[in-house]
């Protein structure tokens, strides 16, 4: 059974070396604590324009490296390492330093044990060093994400999860940029006929190396149109009793509001 951790990275020279170092010192307890007999690594520099190139390759052949001379998006990074390899089992984290590859050892454990498609890590837990304001965002994502699909999910966009390959198979086509995660997340769970079982489990979160490269307004905006898209597709009843139920409420406040003036 062979894992595939792909690491998407744009302009990443101050974390890169680490992260890769970590994953390739992980791989002995995951295969030890899991029934994954092989862990492969491959970087995907999105476009950068530093040194991450430079010091990816120091650690071949034990790293595989794929190199897009323009950015072409988060989710394209990663789906490109997953589509060039032959892993039973595709993984990816971010290459930021905010997850720790040998977590990968307990989502493959869930993975076993739930007998589930797909298992992410949840950042949203005690002590994350996840920013405030992202955290708040985060967690709108989720709940209207449950509201929907009348499944609770905590974190729609965690950037570490383990996927079995004809789960991707099934959930395919996804978007390339960075609303890959939550769009994975939103077809999961609100397309029955995918038939995937989702699962989280609670995962520590630091604080990130370098500059982020995800933009609140716009990437929130992004993350909220391919949730409400897939739900327009896979639960539009669901939807439309959502969008009443606010409308009702929304109204019924302003009508009581009244008496009180």
């Amino acid at each position: 059974m062979k894992l595939l951790i792909a690491i998407p990275a744009l302009n990443e020279e101050a974390s890169i070396e680490d992260i890769i170092k970590r994953c390739l010192d992980a791989r002995d307890e995951i295969i030890g604590n899991t029934p994954i007999t092989e862990v492969a690594i491959t970087v995907i520099s999105d476009g950068s324009t530093d040194r991450t190139v430079e010091l990816a390759r120091r650690h071949a052949p034990d790293v595989q490296l794929i190199v897009f001379k323009k950015n072409r998006g988060y989710g394209a990074a990663i789906q490109e390492a997953w589509q060039q390899s032959d892993a039973d089992l595709l993984a990816f984290l971010d290459a930021d330093g905010t997850c720790d590859p040998r977590f990968f050892a307990s989502l493959a454990r869930s993975l076993w044990n739930e007998h589930a498609d797909v298992v992410l890590g949840c950042r949203l837990t005690a002590g994350t060093q996840m920013p405030l304001l992202r955290q708040t965002g985060n967690l709108i994502f989720a709940g209207l994400l449950s509201l929907l699909s009348g499944r609770r999910i905590r974190d729609t966009a965690s950037g570490m999860r383990i996927v079995r390959r004809e789960a991707y198979n099934r959930l395919r086509p996804l978007p390339s940029g960075l609303h890959f995660t939550p769009a994975m997340s939103a077809r999961a769970l609100l397309d029955r006929g995918a038939r995937i079982n989702l699962v989280e489990i609670d995962m520590p979160y630091y604080e990130r190396v370098g500059d982020s490269k995800l933009k609140a307004g716009r990437d929130g905006l992004r993350f909220l149109g391919i949730i409400t898209k897939t739900a327009v597709i896979y639960r539009p009843i669901r939807l439309i009793a959502l969008l009443a139920a606010g409308t009702l409420t929304f109204a019924v406040s302003l009508y009581l509001c009244s008496f009180r003036k």
